[in-house]
């Protein structure tokens, strides 16, 4: 499981479901956009849009339970605070896979009771 559970339950009972679920939905609005210029970044390799977006896709990743993902970001980050590009593209593949299954986890567990 990519969702950190212990972090989720304790922003489950600080902020109460409805609201996490609010919080959720503001991340999705978010990131969505986000997501597509961070792919347009890898693709012309712009390094420093790729580690600014990265860098703010991985805190709000980190900061709604998504592990896996922040890790990603974390990881395109410094791949791009180091001008690597060789791994870019497929941290950005991950991503794309990863992204969904994560909210869909998410989702699952919120309205698990």
């Amino acid at each position: 499981m990519a969702v950190d559970q212990i972090q989720l339950k304790t922003l489950k009972d600080i902020l109460g479901s409805e609201t996490l679920n609010r919080v959720k939905e503001s991340y999705i609005e978010d990131s969505q956009p986000k997501l597509e210029l961070l792919g347009n970044a890898v693709e012309s390799l712009d390094f420093a849009t790729i580690e600014q977006l990265s860098h703010s896709l991985k805190s709000a990743s980190s900061n709604l339970a998504l592990s896996e993902l922040a890790r990603l970001f974390a990881n395109m980050e410094a791949a791009a605070t180091q001008q690597e590009p060789s791994s870019l593209a497929a941290l950005y593949d991950a991503v794309q896979v990863t992204y969904p299954e994560e909210l869909l986890e998410l989702d699952s567990l919120l309205n698990a009771g």
